[in-house]
């Protein structure tokens, strides 16, 4: 990372990104030259308190008080934990149905098993209607069939309704109808007024089932999303903030509050760490990458296809089938703060986390049971001193005395050994599960590289490598805040979407397609110029969505649909699905300066006794500060590189550099040599 700029203070215009996560609330900010990052512990009574707490240390980064830099700021993007917080706390207001009669009980699932983990089956209520598969009415919903719905539904105690009819991805008037009756009666200037959300406005898939899932979940996150965002805002503005505030979605692009579904935003962190993961590995010519980020929750592992995340059209969330695309990753409860316990006597890493309150025992904020930081802390990794740069002190003895108590003594075995089996244990899962992505793809692992991020990636990175076979690990200067690193490298970015349903070569076909896509534009451009870009700003992609037998497809439609009117000729027998329109206005990113350096032997700045594994012995190991290592310097393993945030072990038979670019490139040249 280059050093930092001389500033001018009228001219320099900065951007913000906040990652909001269960343990760690991490920012990166730039002015386009240099660049800073801050992490903060998450405060889960209040999410907007360690936001403003992490603008706050960016801010200081470039020597400005919070308003002085906000007022400078062009951008400020947060992805949250918000609505995951609130699914998996079911912390949600209670939720009502409105369904097609006959669906009750199945919500359009085709088992006719449709479970929605809050919805209690007694919030269910279903409305005599119909909209065939053309779109056309057959049956309107009356107002007598739907009022009485909604009494008794608010009777018990419904905050929220949600309105999923069939067939309404062809045409929602009779789910507006019913909105327009509930709103007649309880109009929205009435305490007792009742929100509803209709699945037609959330998502325009034409399966009801995940719809109805997906109007389910944003209904339930909608309310606790929609107070915590805005709040954040109105925060940020009070300090100067002169932009709206753009909230990161998981598919991989960012919106404004308002123009933000709540459903969109889950995973998000996660989901954006790999967007960045693939334009780095862009820059760096890569194409085969798994990531690997370890977080103080979870580990989140991905892999690049072709440079390029995978999207899922219909990811399961919580056991539902969501209508809603994300950028794929696989969790696992493998984070610094898994809990270690013991099972019928056996060693259990995670999934249970600490999180930041109490966090782990050595953090000293009333946690009783050790993690996975306790345990590397005890064998030497971590460094009770200069832990987040000397603005925690870690507690060595008080989690000694944990993981004797709780682990020790009933493995038969010293504090020190029970945490290398902790961590022993942890590498094991980890490793298996990117083994399990890797062999996916069936590509040997040793053509892949791992990107190591998160507060915990590049601690672990070797270790997992040598289970898997894979070669090379990259670390990353900012890798400790790489979730918020990635929402730094996403557009404002609005898709579109009209489901339809009917053979291309149906001579109604083209002009319906040229009508839709009209429509879509308009809104499109409203809302951009609502987020304040100009049409000359804005990039405007067309396509549509094909079918034929089990295969689905996108192909281009071009501006004035001349291209289009050949679909049919090039695809025969396929049929339209979806008519989509993707509106990306490009937003300011870093990119790392390079400087080379010449090829020179670390110095280390101390040397610390660590053990490395269960049957080894305690290693007399240099240390070293990544800041004294220019591009260019090299060292082998054992060693391990600090940093304020973050740590790089490197296990013997491995070596490390300092890339151009402020990487650091662990390789493992030769596989036959064992690790310590």
């Amino acid at each position: 990372m280059s050093a930092v700029a001389v500033h001018d203070p009228h001219g320099v215009r900065y951007t913000a990104d906040i990652d909001v996560g269960g343990t760690f609330t991490d920012g990166f900010f730039t002015d386009g030259i240099s660049a800073h990052r801050a992490k903060v512990l998450t405060t889960p009574h209040d999410l907007t308190e360690c936001f403003m707490g992490c603008l706050t240390r960016g801010a200081a980064a470039f020597d400005h008080p919070l308003p002085a830099f906000l007022s400078r700021t062009q951008v400020v993007r947060l992805s949250t934990t918000l609505g995951t917080n609130t699914l998996l706390q079911q912390r949600g207001p209670k939720v009502g149905l409105l369904i097609t009669s006959g669906a009750e009980t199945s919500l359009y699932a085709a088992d006719g098993a449709g479970t929605v983990p809050f919805l209690d089956p007694e919030m269910v209520r279903g409305i005599e209607e119909e909209t065939d598969v053309d779109g056309r009415s057959v049956h309107q919903p009356s107002s007598q069939d739907v009022l009485r719905a909604v009494r008794e539904l608010v009777a018990l105690g419904a905050r929220m309704i949600a309105v999923s009819l069939r067939n309404s991805w062809r045409s929602p008037a009779h789910e507006r109808r019913v909105r327009e009756l509930v709103r007649e009666r309880y109009p929205v200037h009435y305490l007792r007024s009742v929100p509803l959300q209709l699945a037609s406005e959330v998502t325009s898939s034409d399966d009801d089932h995940a719809r109805t899932n997906t109007v389910l979940l944003n209904a339930y996150l909608h309310s606790d999303l929609a107070r915590g965002l805005y709040r954040a805002e109105d925060l940020a503005r009070a300090q100067g903030m002169r932009r709206p505030l753009l909230i990161v979605h998981a598919a991989g692009g960012s919106a404004r509050v308002a123009k933000t579904v709540a459903v969109q935003t889950l995973s998000s962190g996660p989901a954006v760490a790999v967007y960045g993961a693939a334009v780095t590995a862009r820059q760096m010519g890569l194409t085969h990458v798994v990531t690997a980020d370890m977080g103080g929750t979870s580990l989140d592992v991905a892999v690049l296809d072709g440079r390029e995340p995978t999207v899922v059209t219909m990811p399961v969330i919580a056991g539902m089938r969501i209508a809603v695309p994300v950028i794929s990753t696989e969790s696992i409860g493998a984070g610094g703060g898994s809990i270690a316990t013991l099972v019928d006597g056996r060693l259990q890493v995670g999934p249970e986390s600490a999180g930041s309150a109490p966090g782990p025992v050595c953090y000293g904020k009333g946690g009783q049971r050790s993690t996975v930081t306790d345990a590397n802390l005890l064998l030497g990794l971590l460094d009770p001193e200069t832990f987040l740069g000397g603005r925690m002190r870690l507690d060595v003895d008080r989690a000694r005395a944990v993981v004797e108590r709780r682990l020790a003594r009933e493995l038969g075995t010293d504090a020190q050994t029970a945490a290398a089996m902790v961590r022993e244990q942890v590498n094991a899962s980890m490793a298996d599960e990117v083994r399990t992505r890797v062999v996916a793809t069936g590509i040997d692992a040793a053509d892949f590289t791992l990107f190591a991020f998160g507060g915990g990636g590049p601690l672990h990175a070797c270790d997992i490598a040598e289970q898997v076979g894979i070669r090379r690990v990259v670390g990353f200067p900012h890798g400790s805040v790489f979730s918020a690193f990635g929402s730094s490298t996403v557009d404002v970015w609005h898709r579109y979407g009209s489901s339809a349903f009917q053979a291309l070569d149906d001579p109604s076909t083209h002009g319906r397609v040229v009508e839709t896509m009209a429509a879509l534009e308009t809104q499109g451009a409203l809302d951009m110029r609502g987020e304040g870009f100009a049409p000359a700003e804005v990039r405007t992609t067309r396509s549509l969505v094909l079918e034929r037998g089990e295969e689905r497809f996108e192909v281009a439609w071009d501006a004035d649909g001349t291209a289009g009117a050949g679909v049919a000729e090039a695809y025969p027998g396929a049929r339209l699905r979806d008519v989509v329109l993707d509106m990306r206005a490009p937003m300011p990113t870093w990119t790392p300066v390079e400087e080379d350096g010449p090829s020179v032997a670390a110095r280390p700045r101390a040397r610390r006794g660590i053990r490395w594994s269960v049957a080894g012995q305690v290693v007399d190991t240099p240390i070293l500060r990544l800041e004294d290592m220019p591009p260019g310097t090299f060292l082998a393993g054992p060693a391990v590189i600090e940093t304020d945030d973050t740590s790089y072990a490197v296990n013997r038979g491995w070596t490390a550099v300092r890339s151009s670019t402020g990487n650091v490139v662990i390789e493992r040249p030769d596989p036959a040599v064992a690790p310590t």
